[in-house]
């Protein structure tokens, strides 16, 4: 019983829930590209398994560079909360330009592949960034603040998981929109919530 107290103690923490939710609406995100890029590229751009796998990796890659060139920032100074903000921009961008260019140009391999580049790339500025600040707010009872984090993550990570066959397959609309809410949501509660200005959790 003591960890569900700690647990609703931390919810109950302005701050901290706006990190959560940021984390969570950022999952959903993921698992959307996830979920529908194998759809998009295969089925709408007509690549072969072994493309879809290698422009799958090489999205990968773009999250893991995002990582290391995170880790190079914060030892050197950089605010976590910055790289945060810098992440959740990177990622909307990313995801506003992939519904853009549907909208405006149409279906394009190469645009789909850039845009989705973008998105992923910042979501790995992301993950770093509020787990290393959820903890460090949670540091009182870091067994619950990670409960917290990785259990609403995967949560809304797969409730978005089945949202893109819901809405057609003739487009990759779908799969840019729910991203670009999810990163919008994201965005929304950072700024309202977790308030990152303030520079909670960053560590002493």
């Amino acid at each position: 019983m003591s960890t569900f107290r700690a647990m609703g103690a931390l919810l109950a923490r302005r701050a901290f829930m706006g990190y959560v939710l940021v984390l969570s609406l950022v999952s959903a995100a993921l698992f959307t590209y996830i979920s529908g890029s194998s759809f998009v590229l295969e089925n709408l751009h007509g690549v072969s398994s072994t493309m879809y796998s290698l422009i799958f990796a090489t999205n990968a890659v773009g999250m893991l560079i995002s990582g290391s060139v995170f880790s190079r920032l914060v030892q050197r100074g950089v605010r976590l909360n910055t790289l945060l903000m810098a992440g959740v921009c990177v990622a909307a961008l990313g995801a506003l330009a992939q519904v853009l260019l549907v909208v405006t140009i149409g279906e394009t391999l190469g645009g789909t592949w850039a845009t989705l580049f973008v998105t992923v790339g910042g979501i790995g500025l992301v993950f770093p960034a509020v787990m290393s600040i959820g903890q460090t707010l949670g540091r009182g009872a870091p067994g619950a603040a990670s409960a917290v984090l990785g259990g609403l993550q995967f949560l809304c990570g797969a409730l978005a998981f089945p949202l893109v066959g819901l809405f057609g397959e003739d487009s990759s609309l779908p799969m840019a929109l729910i991203m670009l809410i999810a990163m919008a949501a994201a965005g929304v509660a950072l700024g309202s919530l977790a308030r990152p200005w303030r520079g909670e959790g960053e560590p002493s």
